[in-house]
């Protein structure tokens, strides 16, 4: 899998750019340009990504937002976008619709927090330690398939499964057989994989594993059916990008 060009959208007036940083990686699996809706960055920034290959580029905007990042996005082939701002209480990233964008989404989307963990996505790497979160959906599946495609990035990976209430014997059984499915994947793809199972709310738990594992990310897939079998519904998903203080990596 390759990613040759993303979009990258703020709002801030004043952004570090640390976790931008933390991209360059994406240079080793074709990352060749990244299109910036954002103030002008600074001349050591852009020399810095030209350093590894990666150009970047200013883009002009619209008032009508979430229209216009889908038409860059179609326009360009872009292959991932990116959201900066704010995860304050109240205004969690005032003037960019995240909500609409997760409903609507044609390619991964990554919500970046200018309050959280930046020194360590940005100085491990952002693809150093890797939360994936899973329900054994479709969706997660879709997310599993693309941490598989870029694995010659990622560092380790710990796959979490939250269970909301207890589990009869036959769910065990099948959760067992599911894991070791999990385990021979990974030794084939030769992956740095562990397994680990949390119980309570999914959101919590999603977040406080990335806390238990010191993650750079959390991963995870998103179906935007609302369909009463989705493991991640709306709501959920947004919790963790709301919670999460590493960015947050969602694969429709």
């Amino acid at each position: 899998m390759e990613i040759k060009k993303l979009l990258y959208i703020t709002h801030l007036r004043e952004p570090t750019y640390e976790l931008l940083e933390g991209l360059t990686e994406l240079g080793n699996i074709g990352l060749k340009e990244i299109l910036l809706l954002a103030a002008a960055p600074p001349k050591g920034l852009r020399d810095r990504f030209s350093d590894h290959g990666i150009q970047l580029k200013g883009v002009d905007g619209s008032d009508s937002l979430i229209p216009w990042i889908f038409e860059v996005a179609d326009k360009q082939q872009v292959s991932l976008i990116i959201i900066h701002g704010h995860g304050e209480k109240g205004g969690f990233f005032r003037g960019i619709p995240v909500r609409r964008l997760l409903r609507n989404t044609p390619v991964p989307l990554l919500i970046m927090h200018e309050n959280g963990d930046e020194e360590s996505s940005s100085t491990r790497g952002l693809f150093n330690s890797v939360i994936l979160a899973t329900d054994w959906s479709d969706a997660a599946g879709r997310a599993w398939l693309y941490m598989i495609g870029i694995k010659e990035i990622v560092g380790t990976i710990d796959i979490v499964y939250v269970l909301n209430e207890k589990p009869t014997i036959g769910e065990i059984r099948q959760l067992k057989e599911r894991v070791e499915e999990v385990r021979k994947i990974c030794l084939a793809e030769e992956m740095d994989a562990e397994y680990h199972i949390y119980a309570g709310k999914t959101a919590d738990e999603i977040v406080l594993a990335s806390k238990d594992y010191n993650a750079t990310m959390i991963a995870m897939g998103y179906k935007p059916t609302g369909a009463l079998k989705e493991f991640f519904t709306r709501s959920s998903c947004y919790r963790v990008i709301k919670k999460s203080s590493v960015p947050v990596l969602i694969i429709p």
